[in-house]
């Protein structure tokens, strides 16, 4: 008897260690940001919005985060003008959602499991694009084809939305200035757990030369 209890013990460790040691690699790898080859000089500023991680498991009826939960409103509402905006004058936008296909990591959670609700874009999202990258890691640069679809419009200014501002809209724009395009964070349009992390977090940007806007400043500007 004890040797069967000893033996459960041991399989148990195992699989905590096996399970713990697969969290903290992906993890680990979730946080690299991407090189990327630099992009060509274009004769004109092309312009793209990336809308970032606005999704059912973080701001729409599967969230869990208070903040995000609180703030997601008024967040889409404004998002969706700035989507409105960006149709309207041409800017291709590109919706960027994290998917995880890690098995073990889904064991511990699946809400963002490949075909999972969770993974699903927040329904009260304007879609006026069919593109939608999907993503392992913080950087949406990670899968191929955003590269693919900012180079087939001649893009070199991104505009970046979403969330959070301390994890994927960071490394996406880390991503974006190893290629050589021009950054421009709309701040009103970007969430992070709290006020006082996001100050922290433009401060961040500042000091990395991302241009900083609000949407009132994104609706008169040209392009």
């Amino acid at each position: 008897m004890k040797k069967i209890f000893l033996w459960i013990v041991v399989v148990l460790l195992l699989v905590i260690i096996v399970l713990g040691g697969n969290l903290i690699i992906f993890e680990k790898n979730g946080l690299k940001v991407s090189k990327g080859s630099p992009i060509e000089k274009y004769p004109k500023e092309n312009s793209a919005l990336l809308v970032i991680d606005i999704q059912e498991y973080t701001t729409g009826k599967m969230a869990d985060n208070e903040s995000y939960i609180k703030a997601s409103d008024s967040l889409i509402k404004k998002l969706n003008r700035i989507i409105d905006s960006a149709f309207v004058r041409n800017i291709p936008v590109i919706y960027v959602r994290s998917e995880v296909s890690n098995v073990l990591v889904n064991l511990l959670n699946n809400s963002l499991a490949k075909e999972s609700k969770g993974v699903v874009l927040d329904k009260r999202l304007n879609l006026v694009s069919d593109y939608t990258i999907t993503k392992q890691r913080e950087d949406a640069f990670s899968n191929p084809r955003l590269d693919s679809v900012l180079i087939k419009h001649k893009v070199n200014k991104l505009y970046v939305t979403g969330l959070d501002a301390a994890h994927c809209v960071k490394s996406t724009m880390q991503a974006a200035q190893n290629r050589g395009y021009k950054v421009i964070a709309i701040n009103d349009a970007i969430l992070a757990v709290s006020d006082s992390l996001k100050t922290k977090m433009l401060g961040e940007y500042n000091a990395s030369k991302f241009n900083i806007i609000n949407s009132a400043e994104f609706f008169n500007s040209s392009r």
